[in-house]
């Protein structure tokens, strides 16, 4: 049995994910992401914790302090609709923090964050590191970046 902990966490603006839905993903809800991560999880026996905070400073600090307990992150950075008023320092550092561990980082996407004309987050730059990317996929970017993880930590 798989005994692998796994982070997925959610940033600002994603408690409500009612704007997604104008742009074509359906009547979707954290509720429903939490679920199909869950579903995802279990079938690779990944012990899951899923989280959501619009607290920026929450975030940092659990990023820093809490991945201790983890083998695995999946961050939803930001949401559509806070796209500037997120410091991004601050998460690159946590993120090259965790990669330094060699513990697997995906950064997920609901919506294609490449689209022109659309005002999207842009995705977390850091240096020198690791990080797995998925954009675009709906609450499918969730399901590959777990798929992805579980192959990573099966090779270690």
């Amino acid at each position: 049995m798989n005994n692998n902990k796994l982070l997925i966490m959610n940033g600002p603006g994603l408690s409500d994910l009612s704007n997604f839905n104008e742009m074509g993903y359906g009547h979707l809800t954290l509720d429903i992401v939490r679920k199909k991560c869950s579903e995802t999880c279990k079938i690779f026996g990944l012990k899951m914790d899923f989280r959501q905070t619009d607290d920026e400073t929450e975030l940092s600090r659990f990023l820093i302090e809490g991945i201790e307990d983890f083998d695995a992150l999946i961050i939803n950075p930001v949401g559509h609709s806070h796209t500037s008023s997120v410091d991004f320092t601050i998460y690159s550092s946590a993120i090259k923090t965790i990669t330094r561990q060699n513990k697997p980082v995906i950064e997920v996407h609901i919506s294609n964050i490449f689209q022109q004309g659309v005002e999207n987050t842009k995705p977390i730059h850091v240096p020198k590191c690791e990080v797995g990317f998925v954009s675009g996929l709906g609450i499918h970017s969730y399901d590959l970046a777990i798929r992805a993880v579980n192959k990573k930590l099966s090779k270690n």
